[in-house]
């Protein structure tokens, strides 16, 4: 006998409601709100559900646990608050000038760092939290490295960059300020640390410095 065809197959794909969608969209908005200023640890699922007006029940429908819901709330303010104001890997755009610009504007990504930092101390002991964050991250990382990849050569970038790391090296100076600022230490001027992160693009179109050759030795008299 042939086998039975799966019935997963014969019913026809789910279609989510705009409804559902608005719904964990406003979830999602809520939730990053309330981790950011209460704390991932102290902010329960039952809080999320009572400021949202809704049962705990109606929050698991959305989502699995509250792992996920913290991945959400950081991607979704990743793609608002930096991607979608950054021209990642865009030929047109030189990259040096979109690190000085993207980084000028970093008082607005304030909450995103924050939410950041809350998920990385709730990581240290929940293996869930760590392995979602962790998915989350990697997703935005290699997506960024795939377009800067695409662009290399009209950016200019020298080829013996690892341009996975060098973005890993900028976005761990942008999670690391996530880490300052909770201790009230902040940059000087966001035209200084706008420079800095220019400084950095100029960096990685040079060769490396041993390729560099090294000045004649001069002998004083």
């Amino acid at each position: 006998m042939a086998p039975s065809p799966n019935p997963a197959k014969r019913r026809p794909p789910v279609r989510t409601s705009a409804k559902a969608v608005a719904t964990r969209a406003a979830l999602v908005e809520l939730a990053a709100q309330l981790f950011a200023s209460r704390g991932y640890i102290q902010t329960s699922i039952r809080d999320v559900a009572k400021a949202a007006d809704l049962t705990t029940g109606a929050i698991y429908g959305h989502f699995r646990n509250k792992a996920e819901l913290l991945a959400e709330a950081i991607s979704s303010r990743t793609a608002t608050n930096l991607e979608a104001k950054a021209l990642f890997g865009r030929a047109s755009d030189r990259h040096i000038d979109t690190l000085r610009r993207m980084s000028t504007r970093y008082t607005e990504r304030r909450e995103l760092r924050a939410l950041i930092l809350q998920g990385a101390a709730a990581a240290l002991t929940d293996d869930e939290t760590r392995k979602r964050l962790r998915d989350e991250q990697l997703a935005h990382l290699d997506d960024w490295a795939a377009r800067y990849e695409a662009h290399r050569d009209s950016l200019g970038i020298d080829p013996t960059v690892d341009v996975h790391d060098a973005l890993l090296y900028t976005w761990a100076a942008e999670v690391g300020l996530g880490v300052l600022e909770a201790l009230g230490i902040t940059p000087r001027s966001r035209k200084s640390w706008g420079d800095m992160a220019a400084r950095f693009g100029r960096g990685i179109t040079l060769p490396p410095e041993e390729a560099t050759p090294a000045p004649p030795n001069r002998r004083t008299r």
